[in-house]
């Protein structure tokens, strides 16, 4: 096929290129060096061609190719029509491709004016080498004939009746049939956010190995000092847009999925915030290089590992590995991208830590002349800190490979484990980077230090026993909110000052500004939020958590999907949140999207669980609630539970009945064994009426705790029409203070961009 043809062209073009600059490398040419920029330009042309190329079959819904039938249909509008472009593995690794392609074409320029463009491109040539032959793998545009073979190939004449079909080799009578209609873009990736988040994400991605390539390349030009200043607007610009991506997809998460956070440290979570992480940890200790050439061996470590930790990451969650522990993961992706993901990341870290190994001893060495209390030491610290912090969620997100070599079992560590281990350490990372600011470099007056402690320790304080009185009442939680409020005070006691007199300069203290309110938001928001299971009958008010809710009704929506309204009543004003829920295909699972109240200092936050809808002789009971149902009243009292050898797991419900003035106690049971359930009858003494347990959802709060019984032997004609109104069941959760989070995260790009500016022009006026 054309693509992938235009696929091979790039690959070897990108492979030409790499090996031509390492040629320039040893032995400079001028003209050997205009044939690599040429090879690279071709396989940069390559990639958009292919990538357009791509573009232009999904709009047009050319299902003769797997990737666009597996991803695409005509029923989506424009731009999720588009975002199937990098829905699957094989369109995410050429969006990689694509970006890698076209960024290096600005660093070609950029290091070519600094004496660097021969060793960095070839190092950044071969990375492209490896996202192009990911391509040549997993291509995208393979046929669908060659994926169901036995189905849609056919030899002979083209029956009348077939009109969409293209002549696979005509000479031979070969002919495949072409569906009409695609398979889809997944049902949770049907959002806008699919249009935003995925891109950046990969422009992360793709900034990660830059730092990766200025650090081998400056280890074969043997300049161990000046790569710094050209490289650290760089690692800023990785670091800023990979945390874009990050804090982007973790909104998608919340706006989308409907469990109610942000974060779920699932693997492909944490394949983004390992290696941002690290990249934090190396732009610390770069700055500390700047100021006094110290941390020279560290920061090359760090860099590379920037780009190494995405290509394990990668392998986490695109070799299959992770398969069975992972909602995200690709499952099958194919022997060869595993084994080529492994070698890939053998070839990267020998070339750069066997380069290092050779070089250890030719790096200069600066003996250590700052103290205890100096800014050197806080920036060891907290890039320590940082460290630590990526290799307990290394650990942790690759439990299942551990316990299966360790054990020969997979198994996931529980969440709690990285709260447990990176709590700690984002307490000192907040403490450091509010006491960084006021220390100086080499050595700080212990005086003056204290002095300048006082009124952000006053302020923290203060603050910290406002929030106790606010219900935080956890010591840990106390510990962090004023280690964060510390992080903040300072910050903008320091920002402040800075701002008076050299703006430029404010870009690190408005990064530590949102990194503390980020780090606010996420103990109010996850830690002291509170979450109740509602059931709202349609047309009846149900007071919780402060609010008056009530159930109206649903109204269908595009592509199969269902808005569920509820009017949401606080303080004389109304509200209407419209959750919504659909199923996946006919028989697919069913798809919750919560909607959200966004208030100034909080969330009120409607997330759908089911649409119970009662037969006629159907009655659902609440504990300790009466209901009315064909001139009986019943009451649901309570159940117990037992396990016994002969029946399994038993349950028998207390139910008391009351017909014609007398009351009766009975007992429907429900007992498994061997997983299948078996429901017992228990019938109302002389009357014929027999009541059998359909469905319960038991629970410590009496509130939420019912049962849903069938009633047989009863005449269903005079049913109410108030018993068969339907049920809508919502979680409902009110999250104090979420925007800080998101405040948090404009301050803290802000201050990534200041500080690019600002390294950009430092490194112009060379």
């Amino acid at each position: 096929m054309f693509g992938a043809a235009i696929i091979k062209i790039a690959f070897a073009a990108s492979l030409l290129a790499t090996v031509l600059y390492f040629i320039v490398h040893k032995n400079p040419s001028e003209q050997v060096k205009r044939f690599a920029r040429l090879f690279y330009e071709i396989a940069v042309a390559g990639v958009i061609s292919a990538s357009v190329l791509m573009i232009y079959f999904i709009l047009n819904h050319q299902f003769q190719y797997y990737y666009v039938w597996n991803y695409s249909s005509t029923d989506l509008p424009l731009p999720l029509l588009i975002s199937t472009f990098y829905a699957g593995q094989e369109g995410s690794f050429m969006l990689w491709a694509l970006y890698t392609g076209i960024i290096g074409l600005v660093l070609l320029r950029y290091t070519s004016k600094r004496g660097y463009e021969a060793e960095f491109m070839a190092v950044f040539s071969a990375i492209f080498s490896f996202l192009l032959l990911m391509l040549l793998v997993k291509n995208p545009f393979k046929p669908i004939w060659e994926q169901f073979s036995s189905e849609l190939l056919h030899v002979g004449a083209i029956p009348s009746t077939v009109t969409n079909f293209i002549w696979v080799d005509q000479a031979r009578s070969l002919w495949a049939q072409i569906p009409t209609e695609g398979k889809g873009l997944n049902a949770l990736l049907q959002n806008y956010w699919m249009v935003i988040h995925p891109q950046i994400l990969f422009s992360g991605f793709t900034s990660m190995s830059i730092p990766f390539a200025y650090a081998v390349s400056a280890m074969l030009k043997k300049d161990y000092v000046s790569w710094i200043k050209v490289a650290t607007p760089w690692s800023v610009f990785g670091a800023m847009m990979l945390g874009t991506g990050i804090i982007l997809g973790g909104y998608w998460a919340y706006e989308t999925l409907g469990w109610g956070g942000y974060w779920g440290w699932d693997p492909v979570e944490n394949s983004s915030l390992v290696p941002w992480l690290v990249c934090l940890a190396s732009i610390h200790t770069m700055l500390a290089q700047r100021k006094n050439g110290t941390y020279i061996k560290t920061n090359f470590v760090l860099s590379m590992f920037c780009f190494i930790l995405v290509l394990y990451s990668t392998f986490l969650t695109r070799s299959g590995v992770l398969g069975d522990t992972s909602v995200h993961s690709f499952v099958d992706p194919g022997m060869w991208v595993y084994w080529l993901l492994l070698f890939v990341i053998a070839l990267f870290t020998t070339m750069g830590f066997g380069l290092l190994f050779s070089r250890w001893k030719e790096m200069p060495v600066v003996p250590v002349r700052h103290s205890l209390i100096s800014r050197e030491f806080a920036l060891f610290l907290g890039a320590s800190s940082l460290v630590f912090a990526s290799i307990f969620i290394v650990i942790g997100t690759s439990s299942p490979i551990i316990t299966n070599i360790l054990k020969g079992k997979i198994s996931a560590v529980d969440p709690s484990f990285y709260v447990t281990t990176t709590l700690p350490l984002g307490i000192a990372i907040a403490l450091l980077s509010g006491l960084g600011q006021l220390l100086w470099w080499q050595n700080s007056k212990t005086e003056t230090l204290l002095r300048q402690l006082l009124l952000p320790v006053i302020l923290s304080a203060s603050f910290t026993v406002v929030t106790f009185f606010m219900g935080a009442i956890h010591p840990m939680m106390l510990i962090f909110i004023f280690a964060s409020s510390f992080a903040l005070f300072t910050n903008v006691i320091v920002g402040y000052k800075i701002i008076q007199g050299n703006p430029k300069m404010a870009g690190g203290s408005l990064a530590h500004i949102g990194i503390a309110i980020m780090f606010l938001g996420f103990v109010a928001s996850s830690k002291y939020d509170t979450v109740k299971t509602l059931n709202l009958e349609q047309g009846k008010k149900v007071e919780a958590l402060g609010y008056t809710m009530t159930y109206v009704g649903y109204q269908p929506m595009e592509r199969g999907r269902f808005a569920f309204n509820v009017e949401v009543e606080k303080d004389g004003q109304k509200f209407i949140v419209t959750p919504v829920m659909f199923k996946e295909g006919e028989e697919g699972s069913l798809i919750r999207n919560p909607d959200i109240i966004n208030l100034i200092t909080k969330d009120f936050y409607v997330s759908p669980l089911s649409l119970e809808v009662p037969e006629a002789n159907e009655v659902t009971i609440f504990k300790g609630k009466t209901e009315t149902y064909e001139g009986m009243q019943i009451k649901y009292l309570d159940y117990t539970f037992t396990q016994t050898k002969e029946q399994g797991n038993y349950l028998v419900m207390d139910i008391e009945v009351t017909k014609d003035g007398k009351k009766e106690i009975i007992h429907p049971t429900m007992s498994n064994k061997g997983g299948q359930p078996v429901y017992k009858e228990a019938v109302l003494p002389n009357s014929g009426i027999s009541f059998v347990i359909k469905g319960m959802s038991p629970s410590k709060n009496e509130d939420e705790a019912k049962v849903t019984l069938t009633v047989n032997g009863v005449n269903n004609s005079s049913v109410s029409q108030d018993s068969k109104k339907e049920t809508l069941v919502v979680e409902a959760s009110v999250k104090p203070f979420i925007n800080l989070v998101w405040i948090g995260t404009v301050a803290l790009i802000g201050g990534f961009l200041i500080t690019i500016i600002r390294r950009i022009k430092e490194v112009s006026k060379k």
